[in-house]
């Protein structure tokens, strides 16, 4: 089965936008195992609540109910993400992010983040909405 990393950017998006609703069933009925780190919960929190706290709530709590992997950031990941701060300069938040999907064995991110995570494309690759799709249809 394929494992990937889902960027915070999507996440809320899995909930309430259409275009989601074939990745949301791909992870519902288990042909993708999508893992996201508990940093893009406080992102979400932050960007969500601002707009409207109860949707925001809403939201996450179906994100957590859902078949989701929440990952919360362990030793091994805190030093894989300082490590990429270190070489890289990406940013705190996307580092650790970047350090969940790497530590769990996701070879691929579900992010339109080209700015942060395009220098780590050797460690772990960018994929489009339409490609992760792609590879839950044809198991790759």
């Amino acid at each position: 089965m394929n494992r990937i990393l889902i960027d915070t950017m999507h996440l809320g998006k899995l909930i309430q936008d259409d275009n989601y609703l074939e990745l949301a069933g791909s992870i519902s009925d288990g042909d993708l195992e999508a893992i996201c780190s508990v940093i893009s919960l406080l992102e979400l929190t932050k960007r969500l609540g601002m707009r409207d706290e109860d949707r925001m709530r809403k939201i996450r709590q179906d994100l957590l109910s859902s078949r989701l992997v929440f990952v919360n950031v362990n030793r091994t990941i805190a030093i894989q993400a300082g490590e990429l701060r270190l070489k890289y300069d990406i940013p705190t938040a996307d580092s650790l992010i970047a350090a969940t999907g790497i530590a769990g064995n996701a070879l691929n991110i579900l992010t339109d983040d080209t700015r942060h995570f395009g220098p780590i494309k050797n460690l772990i690759k960018i994929k489009t909405l339409k490609q992760v799709m792609d590879m839950a249809k044809h198991g790759r």
